[in-house]
């Protein structure tokens, strides 16, 4: 897998472009609850793959250990599946290896694409305050208006 080369097409804001309508349509786009489920089952496989590994490094101690208590000539016939079993936990360690390469190139390579939230967020903490600010001032004015429609009446 390689990796990014400055991101995709889809994700380059144009000059029109908010920074809040960028982030929103990324992460619509990114669909972060099927990226959860799919760690879930990465990490559950890693888990698994783990405590598969840690049982076989306990076999392969026992058959070292075997293996080094055996006479010469049971030496002989027990050194093929000796070698035989390094052989197999180097294999999967190396599938696991890739495994978990995979898994966080795979993730890495999306969030890579992923605008930076702080200008969306900071844009709308600012817009959010005039907001408040606008309302409170809605309120005063309103207030102001109901006073002078009363006025008027009298």
């Amino acid at each position: 897998m390689d990796a990014p080369q400055g991101g995709s097409d889809r994700h380059k804001s144009n000059s029109s472009s908010s920074p809040v309508s960028v982030v929103s349509n990324f992460w619509k786009e990114f669909d972060l609850e099927k990226e959860k489920s799919l760690l879930d089952e990465q990490g559950l496989r890693i888990a698994e793959n783990q405590e598969n590994s840690q049982k076989n490094r306990r076999k392969l101690a026992e058959s070292t250990r075997d293996f080094k208590k055996a006479s010469s000539e049971e030496k002989l016939s027990l050194f093929n599946s000796l070698l035989k079993g390094y052989q197999e936990e180097v294999d999967n360690l190396t599938k696991r290896a890739k495994f978990g390469e995979n898994a966080f190139l795979n993730i890495y390579q999306k969030l890579y694409e992923a605008p930076d939230p702080y200008p969306a967020l900071a844009s709308l903490a600012v817009q959010d305050l005039k907001i408040s600010e606008l309302e409170s001032e809605n309120r005063k004015l309103k207030v102001e208006l109901e006073e002078f429609r009363t006025e008027a009446m009298h």
